[in-house]
């Protein structure tokens, strides 16, 4: 079972969080193949959270135990960033994924995924 991880540090409002959990679902689950009943999503809001000094709207997205090989890594980074950013109002550039696939781990940084 595929397990996503939403943390922000801003306030996530019940029909954003339904939102949220919908969109995530349906993205990981295009990517990756895995059927939706399949996929279990969990969302923290008002987490302390900061980066580089900001105070600006930023989350932290960990997906695990799914397979996904390292050459589809920007294919579901590409597909997650824009739920967040319309969902949540947060910047592609505050945006923080890591993949914990059955294969290897991946992390996006900066808009750009990197293999560990």
């Amino acid at each position: 079972m595929a397990l996503i991880r939403f943390e922000t540090n801003m306030n996530v409002a019940e029909d954003r969080a339904k939102i949220v959990i919908a969109n995530l679902t349906k993205a990981v689950a295009r990517v990756t193949g895995e059927p939706t009943t399949e996929i279990r999503v969990e969302i923290a809001g008002n987490r302390r959270m900061r980066m580089a000094d900001s105070d600006e709207p930023i989350a932290h997205i960990e997906i695990r135990n799914v397979d996904v090989p390292k050459e589809r890594a920007r294919e579901i980074t590409q597909a997650i960033c824009p739920v967040i950013e319309d969902a949540m109002d947060i910047r592609d550039r505050n945006i923080y994924i890591a993949v914990v696939s059955k294969r290897n781990s991946m992390w996006r940084v900066n808009g750009d995924a990197q293999l560990q």
